[in-house]
């Protein structure tokens, strides 16, 4: 009977420790719904703000591979409560402002995140990776000609008379904010013979195989980090800047004020974190989002390993840091 009774007492204190201990992230009843779009860096993106709000006690929701409009919506009506959106497409698209070029990343952050408080809208602190419209040579090309910005890039087509193989997307090579209107901000032309236009992808493949000398890319491809391409720092600020930013809705803050701090510790693990942008603090934080999109993006080159899926790429990183 003594020994029934020990039993007993044995497992009540085991329920209760695995109630008190193990089961206490469950039981926080915090619940939010995190929201991202539908591409690999939103993607992991999304992981991450989930994987690290599950850690710190929330029970989470993650609404994934949305387009811009229907996240944005689905922010604004109160169905997904946190996602992160770049700062160009807020102000261009959701706000509806016109890009003066020469605005860099601190100033259209800071005009967002202003403007977004009246809307209910709680910005945090920003990522800046800056995932915009970049030029980008072979390392070879760049260290023969002693380039590393924009304006260094610019000289050179001025001193070979436009005539440098130069890959860009079709859409790119006409549009008001595209090669034109960047060829006249930086005092530069490309001669008509030397433009190859191709399909968006189409520009890293003929960088990739030798056919041009300068292609167009975004800032965080993979293939950047793939080919260890040299991105030109858009030293004048002509290209909008999108810059990853998580936002919360006021409402969700006012109940949960715990999740500035928590999606703030993420934000410090990536170059500058969250502190006033330089044009190095960007390049050095497109690297790092170049080399996470990658592993889903870019198959290894050694036998036997696989590319990795978004939440297994946030795990690695959440862990490396220390956040989790």
């Amino acid at each position: 009977m003594r020994k029934l009774a020990l039993i007993i007492l044995v497992l009540v204190w085991l329920f209760t420790l695995i109630a008190m201990g193990f089961g206490c992230k469950a039981q926080s009843g915090k619940e939010v719904t995190v929201g991202n779009k539908n591409f690999t860096e939103q993607y992991i993106v999304g992981q991450l703000m989930k994987q690290l709000l599950e850690d710190r006690g929330f029970a989470v929701k993650l609404v994934s591979g949305l387009d811009s409009p229907d996240l944005r919506r689905r922010m604004k009506d109160g169905d997904i409560d946190i996602c992160t959106e770049y700062s160009g497409t807020a102000w261009m698209v959701h706000l509806g402002h016109k890009y003066k070029p020469g605005m860099d990343s601190n100033e259209v952050y800071r005009l967002v995140k202003e403007e977004e408080e009246d809307n209910g809208l709680i910005w945090l602190k920003p990522m800046w990776n800056n995932n915009t419209y970049a030029l980008a040579s072979w390392p070879e090309f760049t260290q023969k000609h002693g380039l590393r910005t924009l304006s260094d890039l610019a000289t050179l087509y001025r001193q070979k008379q436009g005539k440098i193989k130069t890959s860009v997307g079709l859409e790119f090579s006409t549009r008001p904010d595209g090669l034109p209107a960047l060829g006249n901000y930086y005092n530069f032309k490309v001669s008509r013979p030397y433009i190859i236009t191709k399909p968006v992808a189409a520009p890293k493949q003929s960088l990739e195989k030798g056919l041009s000398d300068v292609a167009m890319v975004f800032g965080t491809d993979p293939e950047v980090a793939k080919y260890r391409w040299h991105v030109y720092m858009d030293d004048k600020n002509f290209f909008p800047p999108y810059d990853l930013v998580p936002y919360v809705r006021k409402e969700v803050l006012d109940r949960y004020p715990e999740i500035t701090g928590i999606l703030n510790e993420l934000v410090a693990t990536f170059p500058g974190g969250g502190e006033p942008a330089t044009p190095e603090l960007v390049a050095e934080c497109q690297k790092v989002w170049q080399e996470l999109n990658t592993k889903v993006d870019i198959k290894p080159e050694k036998d036997g390993k696989k590319r990795m899926e978004p939440d297994e790429v946030a795990h690695e990183y959440l862990v490396k840091h220390g956040l989790i």
